[in-house]
């Protein structure tokens, strides 16, 4: 569809969708007296109760096509004074409306359940609520929703809540995907939301079986995330798992299989083609440094044979051409016999199996739900994969009336065989995409073909690499994780109204990485097994352990008095994180008959101890939070939150953060005046809220000062050397968490009794004190000191939309529609001292990605290409500074933007942005199920 159609209708869709909130909202119709003047009508009393005989305070009772009408008691009483005959509608939010004839005597009602995703029950944080009684932006997936054919959590979710983009960003099984709520709002710190299971705060590696999910919940605005402080500013994810269900044991077994495959595959040269580019840029180079040397050219020299072209301009691997690709006599291409697609050798259809067996069920109060998991994943990468086990069991049981217990336990153990990625000479994937289509993949006995294009770097200036085969089948990547959850919680009742509960957990991660690096791969130009080869043989193995562990402890108040409803939390938390890790490197390999640092012995010479990865950390996170819901007759909803987060993170004088939140709903569906303007078959609620989070992602320590290695000195004027040490850098001891302010405004719209739901949010965020390595004189000691930048802020601000709907439900069979589209815009509005900000991309140290004010965070940089050169451009284009040669017909040239005549960095400019324009989603969900 065309973008600019796309834009006018979105718009179109927005503002028609604020005249009808507008219209509702403007339209508050004063309730009219019960009877008429004089007279005197009978009372008409009764009890509106649920399906299970509990009173329903706050329900509507009206006079049908009137606006006549009251509201239940805290006991679900009512009294009307009306006429015998007339019709009465009984209706609450989440319960389907019910119409009654007045005759004589008391009316009492009981109102069924509806279908409502406002009725439905989510995590907030520390308690589950009514989504009816939300009045922040939560959105909520159940496991019935989720993709469970998805290996991987993030992968379940894709496309499935709106102001959440989920990326895949590798195709490997054993990488995680990118989680984004509502934008980025930091330069260096991790944008990354935070994951709770089960109540225990977790990092973003959930190795969690998508099938052992009950539901998803994800706090979008800061109001929401708020009570989760200095780890919430970009977004809290609440993962629940699956709980025992009354009834007698139920086993279930399920199992997929499914292949994946290279989605798209980068359209490369032929072996003809190929060779064309070689002998073109070796000629074009030769008849260059020719015309450099001021000599006339002639169209014979092209075939000069290689000898004579070294002879006469040198730079042998700029001018010299294979025999084997160019006839020189007929100055033409050799066909090529070999054609090699190399994305076709490396990537393959790959198998998976996933297999689940769970058990569930209650007795006697208790509930249990045990499962096990297996699943085997093939990546689509020769040799690359994953295995995983997982296990879990949750318990929960009523001690008594004023004792509930939760134990749950899981274990995960995962086994990877990675590749390596990043830079081509290493790595088979970009290796794929350069490697020569002229070169065999294998040779005739069916053997690896090796150091065929490394062996001509040389004389003919091919790239230094490997078959991306043997890359990717020869070097031994492996990493083993084990993952062990404990937590155990306990709620009791003081009183009725008053819960204390106490939650204590530790989470264990242990991982055994090994990496090796063959003989039998070229080193450079030198072939596999020569003594060059030998020498870069290399063994790493790396073992790492987390320790993670909690305790939280909360008191929750909950009582009526009348139609007020008032839901008061506190609570203390105390988390801690241990990491411990050793890296070893050994050399000296002789062969490749042992492929791990145990190869070589206990000789210490071939050893070397990794300082990157080994050390031991730790941090620690003390907070206290509070949160207060009130809400009238289920009309009016008023929530605040307070948290204060105390982290070994922070700098001594800045050790404690703060973090308020306060949101407001108006269910106008439940006002007398409703009914008439828009029938008995829709709801409607009204939400604004604004709040305070943080991101505390900003490394261990980074507020000490520490002191270099010991190195050697001279004192004064004596000759001696003596070993001393100096700071190591300067130290902010203000270093503090990045700030997310954020408003939201939204409505959920519930049409057709509850078929169709619809839920919109319009946000706005402000992300300040912005992490950064600020530049500082180097008369200082150092060049750059760790900081937030006071004057700094990027802006988020968008719109998500929601749509769920029951197209078809019947006894047997359900059809389900859901929809979602995002919009979200990112811009740096201000940037303290720093004008502009650019960082290297991820392949060599090229300068890729900018940040300045007026623009998103980390825009593409670089030449802008202006058009290629025709005759009539020759001599008008600005020529390259950093091109000796000039520019012929059919070279790019790039635009001089600052106009001076040549093009070098002065010129390089924004050259793309990196955010889509939106995001949407769209799902069927079909069930059919004969008793």
């Amino acid at each position: 569809m065309n973008k600019k159609i796309t834009s006018n209708l979105l718009k179109s869709t927005l503002n028609s969708f604020c005249l009808l909130l507008l219209f509702i909202s403007c339209f508050t119709v004063p309730a009219a007296t019960f009877a008429k003047a004089g007279t005197t009508l009978p009372p008409v009393t009764g009890t509106v109760t649920d399906e299970d005989n509990q009173p329903i305070a706050g329900a509507s009772v009206h006079i049908k096509s009137s606006t006549q009408g009251t509201t239940t008691d805290a006991n679900g009483h009512y009294t009307m004074n009306v006429e015998k005959g007339t019709v009465l509608v009984f209706s609450f939010i989440g319960y389907l409306n019910q119409e009654v004839t007045v005759g004589d005597g008391p009316i009492n009602v009981k109102l069924k359940v509806q279908y409502n995703k406002l009725n439905e029950v989510v995590a907030i944080g520390y308690q589950t609520m009514r989504k009816s009684d939300v009045t922040g932006a939560v959105s909520s997936v159940k496991s019935s929703e989720l993709n469970l054919a998805a290996p991987t959590l993030g992968q379940a979710l894709v496309g499935k809540v709106a102001g959440v983009q989920v990326s895949q960003t590798s195709g490997a099984p054993y990488q995680s995907t990118k989680i984004r709520v509502r934008g980025i709002g930091s330069f260096n710190a991790s944008s990354d939301p935070l994951y709770v299971v089960d109540g225990y705060p977790a990092n973003n590696d959930v190795y969690i079986n998508p099938e052992d999910i009950e539901s998803v919940d994800i706090l979008k605005d800061a109001a929401s995330a708020a009570i989760y402080g200095s780890r919430a500013s970009g977004g809290v994810v609440l993962i629940t798992t699956k709980r025992g269900k009354e009834g007698k044991g139920r086993f279930e077994y399920n199992l997929q299989v499914g292949s994946d495959q290279l989605a798209h595959k980068v359209k490369l040269l032929n072996a003809d083609d190929f060779a064309q580019l070689v002998i073109d840029g070796r000629n074009n180079a030769y008849r260059d440094l020719w015309e450099n040397a001021g000599k006339v050219w002639n169209d014979a020299m092209y075939s000069d044979a290689n000898a004579t072209r070294v002879t006469n301009v040198g730079n042998a691997g700029s001018v010299q051409i294979p025999t084997y690709l160019y006839n020189f006599a007929t100055q033409s291409l050799i066909p090529q016999t070999v054609n090699t697609d190399w994305q076709d050798e490396l990537y393959r259809n790959a198998f998976f199996q996933k297999h689940t067996l769970s058990f569930s069920g209650s007795n006697s109060g208790t509930r249990y739900y045990v499962s096990g998991g297996y699943q085997n994943q093939q990546g689509i990468i020769l040799t690359s994969g994953q295995e995983r086990y997982n296990f879990r069991s949750n318990i929960s049981s009523d001690i008594n009336k004023r004792l509930h217990v939760d134990a749950n336990v899981s274990y995960t153990s995962n086994y990877n065989r990675e590749i390596q990625e990043g830079r081509f000479d290493h790595g088979p994937i970009l290796g794929a995409l350069i490697y020569m289509p002229f070169f065999p993949a294998y040779n005739a006995d069916g053997s690896l073909a090796t150091n065929a294009a490394a062996a001509q770097s040389a004389a003919f200036g091919f790239q230094s690499i490997e078959n991306p085969v043997a890359l990717a089948t020869r070097t031994k990547i492996s990493r083993k994780g084990y993952r062990t959850n404990i937590n155990g919680a306990a709620s009791y009742k003081i009183f009725d109204d008053l819960t204390f509960k106490a939650n204590l957990g530790t989470n264990t991660y242990n991982e055994k990485y090994d990496y090796y690096l063959p003989t039998s791969l070229s080193s450079g130009a030198n072939a596999p097994g020569s003594t060059q080869a030998i020498a870069a043989a290399t063994a790493t193995a790396q073992s790492t352990t987390i320790t993670d562990q909690l305790a939280e402890f909360t008191l929750n108040y909950v009582k009526k008095f009348g139609e007020h409803n008032f839901d008061v939390l506190g609570g203390y938390t105390i988390q801690k994180n241990m990491r411990d890790a050793i890296s070893v490197t050994a050399k000296g390999f002789q062969n490749d008959n042992v492929t791990e640092i145990t190869g070589k012995g206990a000789d210490a010479a071939f050893f070397t101890l990794n300082g990157g990865p080994t050390g031991k950390s730790n941090f620690t996170l003390l907070s206290y939070f509070g949160r207060v819901a009130y809400n009238y007759a289920g009309k009016y909803y008023l929530t605040g939150s307070f948290r204060a987060d105390g982290s070994s993170r922070f700098g001594p004088e800045n050790k404690y953060g703060y973090f308020p939140s306060v949101s407001a709903g108006w269910n106008v569906s439940q006002e007398p005046f409703y009914h008439d303007l828009l029938g008995e078959q829709s709801t409607v609620k009204l939400r604004a809220s604004w709040g305070v989070s943080g991101n505390y992602n900003i490394g261990n320590y980074g507020y000490f000062q520490t002191l270099a290695s010991p190195t050697g000195v001279v004192f004064g004027n004596s000759s001696t050397v003596a070993t001393a040490t100096y700071p190591n850098g300067i130290a902010d001891g203000k270093l503090s968490w990045e700030t997310t302010s954020q408003y939201n405004f939204g409505a959920d719209i519930g049409l057709f009794k509850g078929r169709l739901s619809i839920i919109a949010n319009y946000y706005q965020s402000y992300s300040t004190d912005l992490l950064y390595n600020q530049p500082i004189s180097a008369i200082s000691g150092s060049t750059t000191i760790l900081t937030n930048l006071r004057n700094s802020e990027i802006r988020n601000r968008g719109f998500d939309f929601q749509l769920d709907g029951r197209a078809v439900s019947v006894k047997d069979f359900n059809l389900n529609l859901s929809g979602n589209i995002s919009i979200n815009r990112n811009m740096v509005t201000k940037l303290s001292g720093n004008n502009t900000i650019i960082i290297n991309g991820a392949e060599r140290s090229y300068l890729t990605n900018i940040t300045q004010q007026g623009q998103p965070v980390g825009m593409f940089y670089g030449f802008k290409v202006a058009g290629i050169v025709t005759p009539d451009k020759l001599g008008k284009v600005a020529p390259s500074a950093s091109q000796s040669n000039p520019l012929r017909v059919g070279d790019l040239y790039f635009e001089d933007t600052d106009g001076n005549g040549i093009v070098n960095d002065a010129d390089k400019t924004v050259i793309g942005n990196p955010y889509p324009d939106f995001t949407y989603g769209f799902a069927i969900n079909a069930s059919y199920k004969k008793n």
